[in-house]
């Protein structure tokens, strides 16, 4: 009889000898028989010792036919000799049967005796078979070694050139790349991430000459866990994985977090897994995903900043990709590792209602769905600064808005890492006080005095991002600009025509050359393409509140109330809010008995939607001068008539540290009701223009107030009645009315628009004359206002060299002009006007040249 235990020992032996022997004669790297066996042993899975019981039970069954078989047949084993001698397949074949058939038959010979041999042979390869060690069960599956490289090279590269040169000197001394390679990673003229790409190629090619490959990249896995660095083990972890091969034991001292870090971060995954990423569906969501598409500029030279400011504060969204140091970067991007550090600190600004916010809430979803492209983080916070709570936090543990009991393990693992690991985002910097700004944690770790190895997003108002700007820590620059031209007109046709097809034709009829025309037409008989052409053509001509429809904000309410009025824009900004607050409230009453369309406008409210409005209006009021952006039911209780009115539909509800708070739908909105507020039930509302004319946060506020009162009283004249502004030609042009258009957000006051363009000197009096004036000017359409501004103007002359003005632009200069009652002398205007604006400009100026 045959021993079992034999059978399986020829059958280990035959294994090692067929992987011994398919190895080619060139010297490439052979593991040990032991090696072979542990490697075999240590990959066992619990799907393998399924497959073997079968093939057990199976092989149980064979030996009882053999043995009956061989009751019959006396013979005796050949030798095997070496195991080369034995050429087994992975099946029985036709011919095997056949000599199955001839033992197996009773009466058989002694001259049977080679069919005994080659019967044994067919039992041999039905063993190999039913055992499972060749074919049932090969191990884990490798891939090839070029191809699992080349699918991790960017990632290598990206990690790679945090630390070059010590990389290259660790893969040096292992011998895995030339000396030649190692010395250029250290030429200082290269910058880090083309030397990384250039021995990612260096790499590649030793890969492809090696004797073995496969070999080669596991050293080369091994160097990069050494190096100790997060990301790079991740990625060497990645590939030994798919290599078949195990981890080193001290990968886990690197990559493994605690359970209660792993338990939290996952909750959080979850959690944000199921936040939409648009917080609000009201106004009405447009776009997909985001809250309207955005573009993204990093900033790579401060010197471009005032260019910039330039652009957007007229809307021209699409000339800032154009400055040089500005490029347009991917929301993957953002969190891209520098050339210094893993460590980064990226701040993001951009004006109220672009989308800052919901950039957050996407990089939180992206990061509960899976790694981030550039670095892998094992915890995200969202830390929106508004919150009273974060803004002042004194621990880590205050920072954790979703509380609960393994909060205190997981930030003393992060504070004992110094941050590694963790991404904090501070949403609203520009909603912090001045004194929380100089002073708190959220400040102490974006300046890296606290949680230095920590990553930090930084979102703010483009007003109050200054000081993060000036910041030694800062690593990137992003400024949010929202949509372009043509994505604004691209969002109003997918917004008003919901049938896809329609609206791609409606695309393809006015694209020419892969761009919009100028003037767009229609013929489809569809209703909804036919409003959308008219809206889009209606904002070519109203270049001013097309230039604000960058804010996927405003763009939304401009469609909004565009469809609630038949087909009209508004003039004003204050009119555009106005008409929104008033579209909000119908929607809200509609629930009750109240007709929405007997609601003409907010000053003719019935008394029940008058009260709950001036308590509202109170509440922005008083807490936007405290800079409160956030309220507890607590704080609410004494809104007795709103609190009936469920706040008139103007709060969203949230839940910080278990406790239930309120907001408004956008800071935007409690700016407008507090500009109502101080308009229309604020006694000394001049006295108050004036206490927050120079405040920050206040700016957005005094434009609407400007708006609903006109600037009527006398006393705003004060801050019209500039004496002898010297506006006339000397060697630059007029930068004042370029930019004094209704930019719906102010930038950094600190930036001085207009130096920039060459062989003309603006007058020093137009530092004199900030853009906030001209706001307030058109905001209000207070024509007295105009006469007085320019009466202040020195011999009534402008020079406008060079100087090429949006089509806004001019309608602002001329409605300042219309409204003078003065003849201007316009010098060096550019021959860059439609016929409307000049015969416009003729009547009122002379020396249009």
């Amino acid at each position: 009889m045959i021993d079992v235990s034999q059978w399986r020992a020829s059958i280990g032996l035959w294994n090692y000898c067929q992987a011994a022997s398919s190895r080619p004669a060139n010297g490439r790297h052979s593991h040990s028989f032991k090696a072979a066996v542990d490697s075999k042993s240590g990959s066992t899975t619990s799907g393998e010792k399924t497959s073997k019981l079968l093939a057990a039970l199976s092989l149980i069954a064979f030996l009882l036919l053999l043995f009956l078989s061989l009751l019959r047949h006396i013979f005796m084993i050949p030798p095997t000799g070496n195991c080369y001698q034995v050429q087994c397949t992975t099946g029985v074949t036709a011919t095997d049967t056949n000599y199955l058939q001839s033992v197996v038959l009773p009466g058989g010979s002694s001259s049977n005796q080679i069919y005994n041999d080659l019967y044994l042979i067919v039992c041999l390869r039905m063993l190999l078979l039913l055992s499972g060690d060749v074919e049932l069960n090969p191990g884990p599956i490798t891939g090839n070694p070029k191809d699992i490289l080349r699918t991790h090279s960017v990632k290598l590269v990206d990690s790679i050139s945090i630390d070059i040169p010590r990389t290259a000197y660790a893969l040096y001394a292992e011998e895995l790349i030339p000396q030649q390679t190692k010395q250029e990673m250290l030429v200082p003229a290269v910058d880090n991430y083309t030397k990384a790409a250039n021995l990612m190629n260096v790499i590649e090619k030793q890969l492809e000459s090696s004797l073995n490959p496969e070999q080669y990249l596991i050293d080369i896995c091994h160097v990069l866990i050494n190096q100790q660095h997060r990301t790079l083990t991740d990625i060497a972890t990645s590939i030994l994985h798919q290599l078949g091969q195990s981890i080193p034991d001290n990968v886990t001292s690197i990559s493994s977090i605690p359970d209660d870090v792993q338990g939290y971060a996952d909750n959080m995954r979850q959690h944000y897994r199921h936040q939409p990423i648009i917080a609000t569906d009201w106004p009405p969501r447009i776009g997909k995903d985001f809250f309207g598409r955005l573009a993204l500029v990093e900033k790579q030279d401060s010197s471009t900043q005032a260019k910039s400011a330039w652009h957007l504060l007229r809307g021209q969204v699409d000339e800032i990709f154009e400055l040089t140091g500005n490029k347009e970067i991917s929301v993957e991007d953002v969190l891209q590792p520098t050339n210094s550090s893993l460590s980064l600190r990226v701040v993001i600004d951009g004006p109220p209602g672009i989308g800052k916010t919901t950039l957050c809430r996407k990089l939180l979803n992206m990061w509960s769905n899976g790694p981030l492209v550039h670095q892998q983080y094992d915890l995200v916070l969202y830390c929106p600064l508004r919150n009273s709570k974060i803004a002042t936090a004194t621990t880590l543990a205050d920072l954790f808005v979703c509380q609960r009991y393994e909060v205190p393990m997981v930030a003393k693992w992060f504070e004992k890492t110094n941050g590694q690991g963790l991404l904090i985002m501070f949403d609203g910097w520009d909603e912090l006080s001045e004194q929380l700004r100089q002073s708190s944690l959220a400040t102490s770790i974006i300046c890296k005095e606290k949680l230095d190895q920590c990553s930090v997003i930084v979102t703010s108002r483009s007003y109050a991002s200054s000081s993060l700007l000036k910041m030694d820590t800062l690593s990137r620059h992003v400024q949010v600009i929202g949509f372009s031209k043509e994505e604004i007109s691209t969002v109003i046709i997918q917004t008003f025509q919901k049938d896809s097809k329609l609206a791609q034709e409606l695309i393809d009829e006015n694209t020419k050359w892969r761009r919009y025309k100028s003037h767009f037409t229609i013929t489809q008989s569809s209703k909804d393409s036919q409003l959308a052409v008219k809206l889009i053509n209606d904002l070519e001509v109203r270049n001013d509140v097309q230039s604000l429809c960058y804010v996927p904000l405003v763009c939304s309410m401009v469609i909004l109330v565009y469809c609630k009025e038949g087909g009209h824009l508004p003039t004003t900004l204050t009119q555009l809010y106005e008409n929104f607050i008033l579209q909000t409230i119908r929607r809200h009453v509609k629930r009750h008995d109240i007709n929405p369309h007997t609601l003409g406008s907010l000053s003719s409210l019935p008394s029940q939607l008058a009260k709950p409005l001036q308590e509202m209006c109170q509440l922005a009021y008083t807490n936007l001068a405290n800079t409160k952006m956030t309220f507890s039911s607590h704080q609410l209780q004494s809104l007795s008539e709103a609190v009936k009115e469920d706040y008139l539909g103007f709060m969203t509800r949230f839940t910080e540290y278990d406790e239930e708070k309120y907001q408004f739908l956008h800071l935007s909105i409690q700016e407008f009701l507090a500009a109502w507020w101080i308009a229309k039930h604020e006694k000394k509302r001049e006295e108050v223009f004036k206490d927050h004319f120079d405040d920050d946060h206040f700016r957005m506020c005094l434009r609407f107030v400007a708006g609903l009162t006109h600037l009527e009283h006398e006393s705003y004249q004060q801050y019209f009645n500039k004496q002898q502004l010297d506006l006339e030609c000397k060697r630059r042009p007029l930068f004042g009315f370029e930019t004094c258009h209704l930019s719906y957000f102010y930038q950094n006051s600190e930036i001085r628009l207009g130096p920039f363009i060459d062989n003309h000197v603006r007058s020093d009096d137009f530092d004199n004359v900030p853009i906030l004036l001209f706001q307030l000017l058109y905001e209000s359409q207070n024509t007295t206002l105009c006469q007085v501004l320019v009466q202040s103007i020195n011999n009534h002359s402008l020079c406008l060299k060079r100087v090429s003005l949006s089509l806004f632009d001019w309608l602002c200069l001329s409605y300042c002009i219309n409204n003078s009652n003065t003849t201007l002398h316009l010098i060096n205007v550019d021959n860059e006007l439609s016929p409307e604006h000049t015969i416009l400009l003729q009547t009122q100026c002379k020396g249009l040249e």
